[in-house]
C-alpha cells in the first residue's frame, strides 16, 4: 500500500508540475498592425446606418458623446488592426480590443462576433472609431484576452 501511494504522490506532483508549464509558458504576442483611414463623405450609406442606429438606440459598440451626429464631412472612420499570435499549447478564449478615447472620439464599434484562438495560431482584430476631422490616428489600446478563464491584457500604442 505504501509504494502505491508513493507513485500516486509523483504523479499528482508530475501533473500539477505539467499544468504549471503549460500555464506560465503560455504567450500571446499582439502586434499594431496597420491604421485605415475612411471619410464617411465617400461612406455615406454606412455613415447614415450609423446615424439611423443611434438615432433609434440599437446601436452596438461604445459611445464617446452624447450629441447627435451632424454631417459627414466633419468626422473621420478610422480602423485600427491588431495582429494575434497565440505561441502556447493552451487555447485563447475571447480576444477583445478596447481603445481608449480621445476627446473628439464620438463612438467605437468593432466585430461583435466572439474571437477565439487555438493553439499556435493568429489572428487579426480590428475595431474602428468615428472621430472628428481635427484627430489624428494614435491611439493607446487594450487587448484582453482569457485562458483558462484567467483574463490577461496588453496595453499598445495604435498608428504610429
Amino acid at each position: 500500500m505504501k509504494p502505491l501511494a508513493i507513485i500516486l504522490v509523483i504523479l499528482v506532483v508530475a501533473a500539477l508540475v505539467g499544468v504549471g508549464f503549460l500555464y506560465f509558458n503560455s504567450n500571446m504576442v499582439v502586434t499594431f498592425s496597420s491604421v485605415i483611414v475612411t471619410d464617411p463623405v465617400n461612406q455615406q450609406d454606412a455613415f447614415n446606418q450609423l446615424k439611423s442606429s443611434l438615432d433609434s438606440e440599437t446601436f452596438v459598440g461604445t459611445c464617446f458623446s452624447t450629441s447627435q451626429l451632424s454631417s459627414p464631412d466633419k468626422y473621420l472612420f478610422y480602423t485600427w488592426t491588431v495582429h494575434l499570435e497565440n505561441k502556447s499549447f493552451l487555447p485563447v478564449d475571447s480576444v477583445e480590443i478596447q481603445i481608449t478615447p480621445m476627446s473628439g472620439d464620438v463612438l467605437l464599434y468593432g466585430d461583435t462576433s466572439e474571437h477565439t484562438l487555438s493553439s499556435h495560431s493568429f489572428s487579426d482584430l480590428s475595431a474602428t472609431v468615428l472621430t472628428s476631422r481635427e484627430m489624428h490616428s494614435v491611439r493607446e489600446a487594450t487587448v484582453t484576452w482569457y485562458v483558462w478563464g484567467l483574463p490577461f491584457s496588453a496595453r499598445l500604442t495604435l498608428g504610429k
